[in-house]
């Protein structure tokens, strides 16, 4: 008979294979099956792919400019997108000539920059964008982090900052159909990269608009990050149901994907802690960003995807959204509250109180401590400055 010790030393032993072995049938299980498709030559059109600096969007990018198209990201960061337009130009052989994409400056979480970025997009590229696919999100560790604008940080950049830029491109969008290589015509695109998470969201436009869209519902205080990521992905899905609606008749097209569980940069605000614990499953049981990216490509450019308008895909196949999702009434009420946030943002009073609150919110955005001598509080909770710092930057 074995001992206790030596049954427990095989059981900690047989751990490890038992999740390599779990996590590769899972990965296996629900790697990308598309229905039989043919993706457009996209040959002198015009793609505009948000949070194409890694992951996800950097492997539609790539997958796209390989189509022909000339693709434009978006990036906070300069040395990031140059490093990305590199990347993306090498994913296609190296063959396609600097032009063929560009990186220009956007932040998400300022409009701004999504204005600014708009207009560039709209100065160089006038009658020939053909298709926007939206993947920039962020997953906001810390609750109570703001935009300068002094809505959620996660809001502000997965959906007001979405919403503000296809308004601003709307014009581009929905003028004319457009006629691609072949010369045929078809409808332009607006793809955004939703997550099935949404089943899991809840958003009150009355909240939204009574705080500013600080807050998204009424329990917003007590959700985890996953649950607040979740609540700006069902607003994701009520921006595309209602952009579907007001568009119709118009010679562009609406699509939500959801991508599947992805192995990408999003984990990389959580704890460091809680990264490595994950790591191994995430790496080993989720899809990778290329494995993912073929759902959005079928969205952005399979000819089988003409006139989908309002359509929720995954892996090429329509699906079937949560009930929230469904709520018309909530999805025309929610766009209103952020096109009057929106508005707002352009006020000349509002713009001084935004200069003021980008200065608040760089020095609040890295954690600090109060001085022992100074706080009476234990030390793992002396959060007085940085406490103090996010409430200048509401108040600003």
């Amino acid at each position: 008979m074995l001992s206790a010790r030596r049954a427990a030393g095989l059981v900690a032993a047989s751990v490890p294979a038992v999740v390599v072995g779990g996590s590769s049938w899972y990965r296996e299980k629900h790697r990308p099956e598309l229905p039989p498709h043919t993706l457009r030559d996209l040959s002198g059109e015009v793609v505009v792919v948000t949070g194409a600096t890694s992951g996800i969007g950097k492997a539609v990018a790539g997958k796209l400019a390989g189509l022909g198209a000339t693709v434009v990201v978006g990036s906070r960061d300069q040395g990031r997108g140059e490093a990305a337009r590199r990347g993306i130009l090498a994913s296609v052989g190296g063959t396609l000539p600097a032009p063929r994409c560009e990186v220009l400056p956007l932040d998400l979480s300022d409009l701004g920059s999504v204005r600014t970025f708009a207009d560039e997009c709209r100065r160089r590229h006038a009658g020939n964008i053909s298709v926007v696919v939206a993947v920039a999100a962020e997953i906001v560790y810390e609750e109570g982090r703001q935009a300068a604008s002094g809505a959620d940080l996660s809001f502000a950049t997965n959906q007001l900052g979405l919403q503000a830029l296809l308004a601003e491109l709307e014009p581009e969008l929905g003028s004319s159909p457009r006629r691609g290589a072949s010369g045929l015509r078809a409808n332009r695109r607006v793809v955004i990269v939703g997550s099935r998470l949404e089943a899991r969201g809840s958003v009150d436009p009355e909240v939204v608009h009574s705080t500013g869209g600080a807050r998204l519902n009424k329990g917003w205080a007590g959700r985890d990050a996953m649950l607040r990521y979740a609540d700006t992905k069902l607003c994701n899905m009520l921006l595309a149901a209602t952009l579907a609606e007001r568009w119709r008749g118009k010679a562009v097209d609406v699509l939500a994907v959801t991508p599947g569980m992805v192995h990408t940069g999003l984990w990389r605000h959580f704890p460091q802690w809680y990264q490595a614990l994950t790591y191994p499953v995430r790496a080993l049981a989720l899809r990778s960003a290329d494995d993912a990216a073929q759902g959005v490509v079928f969205a952005a450019a399979a000819i089988e995807a003409d006139g989908k308008s309002g359509a929720y895909l995954s892996d090429g196949l329509e699906v079937e959204p949560s009930q929230g999702a469904k709520d018309g009434k909530a999805a025309a009420r929610l766009y209103e509250v952020c096109g009057e946030l929106i508005a707002a943002d352009r006020s000349p009073r509002r713009g001084r109180r935004d200069d003021r609150a980008r200065g608040a919110r760089r020095t609040a955005s890295t954690p600090t401590t109060c001085a022992p001598s100074a706080c009476t509080r234990s030390p793992s909770s002396r959060r007085c400055a940085t406490i103090k710092r996010r409430r200048d930057v509401r108040s600003a």
